[in-house]
């Protein structure tokens, strides 16, 4: 029974790395999109014709979703990869 026991809590630790993850990665989202940050980008300049701003946020907000997507695909299996 003793080895039962490790397991879970092995299990219970994973969880708690992935939960920190997500705060972390959803702190990285809350700072990425004030106001203040937003408006460095918030400029007259275009990159490939498109605005600064609008491709600062698509970037920003495709990033926050792979790094989502790969803090949840980590825990399913166990943190590896």
């Amino acid at each position: 029974m003793p080895h039962r026991r490790a397991s879970s809590h092995v299990r219970l630790a994973s969880q708690g790395g992935r939960e920190t993850r997500l705060a972390g990665i959803f702190l990285l989202g809350l700072g990425l999109f004030l106001p203040p940050w937003l408006s460095i980008f918030n400029r007259d300049e275009t990159v490939f014709g498109i605005p600064l701003l609008y491709l600062y946020l698509f970037l920003a907000w495709g990033a926050l979703i792979i790094l989502i997507a790969r803090a949840l695909s980590r825990g399913q299996d166990g943190g590896q990869e």
